[in-house]
């Protein structure tokens, strides 16, 4: 992911921690932009707490999802997306739950052709220009 954003022009501040972390990025047109990034594997579900990840149009998700291949798979989620989620994304309240509410993505083999939507591709690219 990094390496992408840096290609494009990009400063990137990576976070202090391996976890809980997020990613500080600057475009070339001087934005500013919050990224929560996650490293998953084919399958499986990735998600961010409603407290931490809050909609906003300086803030993305990016999944680098593993897989059959040997090169991963790189998405991006503007955060805003998920105030009308559809599938693969997901809007959990989890009301009357033990966890908190959450924002979530599922990576499943079924969930692959949704996702494509959101595949790193040179429009994505211009979300960082």
């Amino acid at each position: 992911m990094t390496d992408r954003l840096v290609a494009l022009g990009c400063a990137v501040e990576e976070p202090s921690a391996l976890t809980g972390g997020t990613l500080k990025v600057q475009t070339p047109s001087r934005r500013s932009l919050e990224g929560f990034v996650s490293t998953q594997r084919l399958g499986g579900y990735v998600f961010w707490t409603k407290r931490r990840l809050q909609p906003a149009n300086d803030r993305f998700a990016a999944i680098v999802l593993l897989g059959d291949t040997d090169e991963p798979s790189l998405y991006l989620v503007p955060s805003t997306e998920w105030l009308h989620a559809s599938p693969p994304l997901k809007d959990r309240p989890n009301i009357g739950k033990r966890s908190e509410p959450e924002y979530g993505v599922s990576v499943a083999r079924s969930s692959l052709p949704a996702l494509e939507r959101y595949a790193w591709k040179d429009a994505a690219a211009d979300y960082f220009r």
